[in-house]
C-alpha cells in the first residue's frame, strides 16, 4: 500500500467493500441514537413489528424494546454469560409474554433472509456515559439496530499492527463498555495488511484469519484483507455465525468460554450438514493435524441438532479414547442441557441409549461397540462423527468398527483425519469417502494453509543419531561361552538369541540410556525450557520409559542442571514423569504396577504438564499420549522409538500446536529430536496419497540439517562479501571489528543492503538451530554480524526501520539485542577530547559543576579530560549529592549509563556528548538543592516509575518493574494524546488507564505501589 495511508482512509476502503454486500452506510454521528445507547432503538422496534406480523398486535412494542434493551445492558454475570443470553434472544429462542399472558418466541433478526433485515455500517461510533471516558469505535456493523460486529483498524504504514487493534478492543472498549458487546457476534482487527477476527475479550492468540479454502493460498496484503472482508463481513456470514457457530461453555466447572469457528471448520461443518440433508451416507474430512477437528465435530453436531429437517437426530461423537470431547462437552450442556448430552460409562449403557432411541449427542469410544450385536438401532438419522478416522476403523465385520456398523446399519458416517498416509487409502478413503468427491475427500484443509493461517506451527526434525559399535564375532563368542557354561541346548540357545538379539538389547544398554538422557536434558535446558515450553519423550517400550524417567530426574537433580534453573529463575527443581498403559490383568508385570495411573491421576498429570509454571516439564511415554494429546505448550518431542506411517505422523505433530506463554513468548515452531534416524520414514509418512506429485511430504517437517546447511551457506556469503576487510577476525567481537566492517560497507555501494539481507536470513535461522553443535564455531561471527546490523539498523530511516521490524519480528530483534552487550564503545577511550570554542565553553561550565575545586596549594589542572573522566566526575557528584537507591538516583544513574554508551567520533559528536553531560550535571546539582522533588530528564519517566514500583512492591510481587513502568508510560502518554474537553476529564482518563494496566498485571489499583505511581504521574505528566 502507498506510504502514509491513514486509518480513516482504510476505514473508507472497508466501507466501500461492504456496500455491494447489502450494507447501507450511515455516519456514526448521524445514527438515530443517543451516544449513551447501545441499540438504535427505532430500527429494532421496526424490525420486531415487521418480522412478527401474526402476533405483534398482542404486545406493547415499546415495553418489549425496553425489555430487550435491559437484557442487552445486563452484564453482572460477566461478558461471556451476558453475550450467551443476548445471542440466545437474537436467535429467537427467548419467549415473551403478550397482553393475554401467552408466551411467544419472537423474531428479532431474520436469520434465514439476511436482506430482510436493516443492515447498516457506521464509522466513528461514539459511546459514553457520565463519569466515563467517551470512546469511538472505528466501524460498527448493525443489524436491526443491534451492534453485531465492532471493527478496530490501524494504518498500514504505522508501526501499530492488527494485534494492537485487537488489544485496544479487549483492554479499552470491552473493559470500559462491556454492555456494548453483549450483542457482539465477533470483533475484527486489521492493520490494512492483515485481518483477524475473534470473540471480544478473547486473548489475541485466539484471533484467526478468515479466508476460503477455494482461494489462492498466496493471496496476501490488501488483496487478502479485501477478500477477508468480503467473506467474513458478508451479512450471510455474520448471521450464520450468530445462528450456528457462536457456541458457549458456561456450564460451570471452569472459565466461561465462547467458541468461534475457523473458516475450514465452518466450511466442513456446512458440507456435513448439507450431505446429511441430501441423504448422503458418508464423507471424509481431511484437516491437518492440530487444526481443530474435535471442535469441528462440535460445530457440525450443533448444526445438525438445530435443523428440524434432520428430525431430532442422534449424533455420536466417536473416538478411540475416552476424553475426546471432555474439554468441549460444556458446549452441549450449555446449549441443550444435560438431558441431551450423554457419555455412557459402559458398553451396556451405550447399548441401552441406542436401543431406547435416545436423541441428542452421545460421546463414546469405538471399544464400547464390542459385542453390540446386529441392528441395535435401524434409524436413518443417526450420524456418527469419527475422530482420528484412520485408527480403529476397518471394513472387517469382526473388527470394532465392523461391529459398530452392524449395530447401526443405516447410520451415516463422517470421518475426520489429519493423517495423509498412502497405505491407509483402502480403509479410510473407502470407508468414509464418497466416490463422487474429488479424491474421495469431502473437505480438505491442507498443511500449507494451516501454517499460513497460523493454526499450527512447522516442525523441525533435529537428527541426533546415537552411534555405537558392535563386534559381531566377539559377541557371538561370548554368547556361545555363556550357553556352554549353563549347558543350554539348541532350542534354548535359539530362544535366547531371538529374545536378546533384537533392538531391545541395544536400547537397554545403560551407556546408551545415559547418553540419550544426558542429550535430552542438555538440549531441553539450552532451548525449550528457557521459553517456558515443555517436552515429551517417546521411549522404545514401557521398561525403557521408566528407565528414562529415572535417569532424566537423576540428571535434572545434578549441579549443571541446577545452575541453569538458577539462571532462568523459574524453578528450583523440575521433574519428569512416566505415562504408560498398565492393565489390571493378573498377567501384568508386577514391576509396572507402581506406575499405573487412575483416570483422575492421569487428568491431574496432564493438567500439571499443561500449566506453564508447574515443575512437571517432561512426560515420558511409549504409546500413550502420542496421539490425541493436545498440549500447545509442548515445544519439543524426543523420539527414541522406531515408528512408521500414521503413528509416526501423529507422533511428530505433537509439538505443532500454536502457543503464547504468559510472558508473551510466541511459539513459532515445534522440534522433534530424532535419535533413531527417521528422516526418510518421516517423508514417507507425510506424503499425500491423492497428490499426482506424491513424493515430497506436506512441507511442515523440516530436517534441521537442511537449516544448518542453509545457515552455513549464508554465513559463507557474508564472509565472501567481507573478504577485503583488512585484518578482520570473525572470532573477535569488539568495536574495532564492527568499525572496520562499517567502514567497508559505507565505502561499497550496495554492500550494506546485501549484508543486511543475508544477516536477516541468519537471524531467522538461528533460533531454530542455536542448540546444534554444528553452529558452535559460528557463534562469535554471528554475534559480530548482529552488532554490525544493529549499527545499520539504528542509522535507518523511520520507514526503513518499520519495514525491517515487520520482517524480522520481535523474536529476531531479541536475538540481535542479545549480542549487542559485548559491543565496546569509543566513549570509554582515554584520549583527551578535541573541542571547538563552543565545546570548551560547555566543558568549563560542566567541570565547574562536577570537578572538585583546587585548594590553595593545588595548581589548576590544564589537562583536557577524557570522556571517561568526565563521566567518572559526574557519577562521583551523583553518589555524593543524591541518596543512593532513591528513584531520583536511579533515573540519573540510568542517564549516565546511556551517555557512557555513546560513541564519540568527531568534534560534533563530542559537543553533543558534552551538552548531554552538562544537562545531567545540572540535574544533579538541582537534585542536591531539592531533595524532596523528583528529577525527570526527557524519557526518564520509565526509570523513575520502575524505582517507585520496586520501592513499594508488595510481598509476593513477581512482575518485572521495568515492564510495568514502560507500559504505564506508554498508556499514559497515549491517553494524554487524545482529545479532552477539560483537564479534569483528562486526569480521570489517565488514572483509569493506569488502573487498567495494574489490573492487567493482576495488581490491585489501590494502595501501594499504585498510589505512589499515580502521585508521580499527577506531578510529572498532568502538567497544565
Amino acid at each position: 500500500m502507498a506510504k502514509g495511508i491513514r486509518e480513516r482512509e482504510f476505514q473508507n476502503l472497508m466501507i466501500q467493500w461492504s456496500l455491494p454486500m447489502g450494507w447501507a452506510f450511515t455516519a456514526g454521528r448521524s445514527l438515530p441514537r443517543e451516544t449513551t445507547q447501545t441499540i438504535v432503538a427505532g430500527q429494532l422496534r421496526d424490525a420486531i413489528v415487521r418480522l412478527n406480523p401474526d402476533v405483534i398486535e398482542g404486545f406493547d412494542v415499546d415495553a418489549l424494546v425496553e425489555e430487550i434493551i435491559a437484557t442487552v445492558n445486563a452484564v453482572e454475570g460477566g461478558l461471556v454469560r451476558a453475550n450467551e443470553q443476548v445471542l440466545r434472544l437474537l436467535r429467537g429462542r427467548k419467549e415473551f409474554r403478550d397482553a393475554d399472558g401467552v408466551w411467544h418466541a419472537l423474531k428479532v433478526i431474520d436469520l434465514e433472509h439476511p436482506n430482510a433485515n436493516t443492515l447498516v455500517v457506521s464509522d466513528e461510533v461514539t459511546i459514553t456515559v457520565p463519569g466515563k471516558t467517551s470512546r469511538r469505535f472505528d466501524l460498527v456493523y448493525w443489524v436491526n439496530g443491534l451492534p453485531l460486529v465492532v471493527v478496530e483498524v490501524k494504518s498500514p504504514t504505522t508501526k501499530s499492527s492488527w494485534a494492537d487493534a485487537a488489544r485496544e478492543i479487549n483492554d479499552v472498549y470491552v473493559t470500559e463498555y462491556p454492555w456494548f458487546f453483549t450483542p457482539n457476534v465477533f470483533a475484527v482487527a486489521s492493520d490494512g495488511l492483515k485481518l483477524r477476527f475473534g470473540a471480544a475479550g478473547a486473548p489475541t492468540y485466539l484471533w484467526q484469519p478468515f479466508r476460503s479454502t477455494a482461494d489462492d493460498e498466496n493471496l496476501s496484503g490488501q488483496a487478502d484483507v479485501q477478500r477477508s472482508v468480503e467473506l467474513l463481513l458478508n451479512p450471510a456470514t455474520v448471521l450464520d455465525m450468530l445462528a450456528n457457530f457462536a457456541l458457549f461453555d458456561t456450564s460451570g466447572g471452569g472459565v466461561d468460554k465462547k467458541y468461534l469457528p475457523r473458516y475450514p471448520q465452518m466450511e466442513a461443518a456446512h458440507l456435513i450438514h448439507e450431505r446429511v440433508l441430501a441423504g448422503g451416507q458418508k464423507g471424509l474430512i481431511w484437516h491437518h493435524q492440530g487444526s481443530g477437528k474435535t471442535l469441528l465435530m462440535v460445530f457440525a453436531a450443533s448444526l445438525l441438532l438445530a435443523d428440524t429437517r434432520t428430525e431430532s437426530p442422534t449424533i455420536i461423537l466417536l473416538s478411540d479414547r475416552t476424553q475426546l470431547v471432555r474439554q468441549t462437552s460444556g458446549v452441549f450442556t450449555s446449549a441443550l442441557g444435560d438431558a441431551y448430552f450423554h457419555q455412557p460409562a459402559t458398553s451396556q449403557e451405550l447399548r441401552s441409549l441406542l436401543a431406547d432411541d435416545v436423541r441428542g449427542v452421545i460421546s463414546t469410544t469405538v471399544h464400547k461397540f464390542a459385542d453390540a450385536g446386529k441392528n441395535l438401532s435401524t434409524r436413518r438419522n443417526i450420524i456418527v462423527l469419527v475422530d482420528e478416522a484412520h485408527r480403529t476403523q476397518s471394513d472387517r465385520s469382526e473388527s470394532l468398527a465392523g461391529q459398530m456398523r452392524g449395530a447401526l446399519p443405516h447410520a451415516k458416517f463422517f470421518g475426520m483425519t489429519g493423517t495423509p498416509v498412502s497405505n491407509l487409502a483402502t480403509d479410510t478413503f473407502a470407508l468414509f469417502g464418497e466416490e463422487t468427491d474429488p479424491d474421495r475427500v469431502l473437505h480438505r484443509y491442507s498443511v500449507s494453509r494451516s501454517l499460513l493461517d497460523g493454526a499450527t506451527v512447522p516442525i523441525m526434525l533435529d537428527p541426533h543419531p546415537v552411534a555405537f559399535e558392535i563386534n559381531d564375532q566377539a559377541l557371538q563368542a561370548e554368547f556361545d561361552q555363556f550357553a556352554d557354561n549353563f549347558d543350554l541346548d539348541d532350542p534354548d540357545r535359539e530362544s535366547l538369541s531371538r529374545k536378546f538379539g533384537r533392538l531391545t538389547s541395544v536400547f537397554t544398554n545403560p551407556d546408551r540410556i545415559h547418553a540419550v538422557c544426558q542429550d535430552i536434558v542438555d538440549h531441553y535446558l539450552a532451548g525449550a525450557y528457557r521459553n517456558g515450553l515443555k517436552a515429551q519423550v517417546v521411549a522404545y517400550n514401557r521398561e525403557l520409559a521408566v528407565a528414562y524417567t529415572d535417569k532424566i530426574n537423576e540428571l535434572l537433580a545434578g549441579f549443571g542442571a541446577s545452575q541453569v534453573l538458577a539462571e532462568v529463575g523459574k524453578h528450583d527443581r523440575i521433574t519428569a514423569e512416566v505415562n504408560i498403559s498398565i492393565s489390571d490383568s493378573k498377567d501384568e508385570d508386577r514391576a509396572m504396577r507402581p506406575f499405573q495411573l487412575s483416570e483422575a491421576e492421569e487428568e491431574e498429570q496432564k493438567r500439571r504438564f499443561l500449566t506453564p509454571d508447574d515443575p512437571l516439564c517432561f512426560l515420558v511415554v511409549t504409546a500413550k499420549l502420542m496421539t490425541g494429546f493436545d498440549a500447545p505448550n509442548e515445544g519439543v518431542l524426543y523420539l527414541d522409538k522406531p515408528l512408521k506411517a500414521h503413528t509416526l505422523f501423529q507422533t511428530i505433530t505433537r509439538p505443532n500446536r500454536t502457543w503464547v506463554s504468559p510472558t508473551g513468548f510466541v511459539k513459532t515452531s515445534g522440534v522433534v529430536v530424532d535419535y533413531i534416524g527417521l528422516a526418510e520414514e518421516v517423508q514417507r509418512a507425510v506424503v499425500d496419497p491423492t497428490s499426482p506429485r506424491a513424493g515430497k511430504g506436506g512441507g511442515f517437517v523440516t530436517d534441521l540439517s537442511e537449516l544448518v546447511a542453509e545457515f552455513r551457506a549464508t554465513f559463507a556469503r557474508i564472509e565472501d562479501l567481507l573478504v577485503d576487510v583488512d585484518g578482520l577476525d570473525l572470532t573477535v567481537h569488539g568495536y574495532e571489528s564492527v568499525r572496520a566492517i562499517n567502514v567497508f560497507l559505507d565505502a561499497n555501494p550496495g554492500a550494506a543492503e546485501v549484508f543486511s539481507k543475508d544477516y536477516r536470513l541468519l537471524a531467522r535461522l538461528y533460533p531454530l538451530i542455536n542448540t546444534d553443535k554444528r553452529v558452535d564455531k559460528y557463534r562469535d561471527g554471528f554475534g559480530l554480524f548482529g552488532s554490525v546490523y544493529t549499527t545499520l539498523f539504528k542509522r535507518s530511516s523511520d520507514e526503513e526501520r518499520k519495514d525491517r521490524l515487520s520482517e524480522l519480528g520481535p523474536m529476531v530483534l531479541e536475538i540481535i539485542n542479545a549480542h549487542v552487550h559485548s559491543f565496546s564503545v569509543v566513549a570509554s577511550q582515554e584520549e583527551a577530547l578535541v573541542l571547538d570554542a563552543q565545546g570548551i565553553a560547555i566543558l568549563k561550565e560542566l567541570l565547574a559543576l562536577v570537578r572538585p575545586k583546587p585548594g590553595k596549594d593545588d595548581g589548576e589542572d590544564k589537562t583536557p579530560p577524557s570522556a571517561a573522566e568526565i563521566l567518572d566526575h559526574i557519577k562521583a557528584s551523583l553518589d555524593k549529592g543524591v541518596e543512593p537507591g532513591s528513584a531520583k538516583y536511579t533515573a540519573l544513574a540510568e542517564r549516565i549509563k546511556l551517555l557512557r554508551d555513546r560513541i564519540i567520533q568527531n568534534a560534533q559528536d563530542a559537543l553533543e556528548f558534552l551538552s548531554e553531560a552538562l544537562r545531567i550535571a545540572r540535574a544533579i546539582v538541582d537534585a542536591e538543592k531539592h531533595p524532596n522533588e523528583a528529577v525527570v530528564l526527557d524519557d526518564d519517566h520509565v526509570g523513575v516509575l520502575s524505582r517507585i514500583i520496586h520501592d513499594h512492591a508488595p510481598s509476593g510481587f513477581s512482575v518485572m518493574e521495568r515492564n510495568l513502568a514502560e507500559e504505564i508510560d506508554q498508556v499514559v502518554t497515549r491517553t494524554l494524546a487524545g482529545s479532552w474537553d477539560n483537564a479534569d476529564a483528562r486526569n480521570r482518563g489517565v488514572r483509569r488507564a493506569t488502573a487498567a494496566v495494574f489490573r492487567r498485571y493482576t495488581l490491585k489499583p489501590v494502595g501501594e505501589p499504585y498510589d505512589s505511581t499515580v502521585a508521580y504521574i499527577e506531578a510529572h505528566y498532568l502538567v497544565d
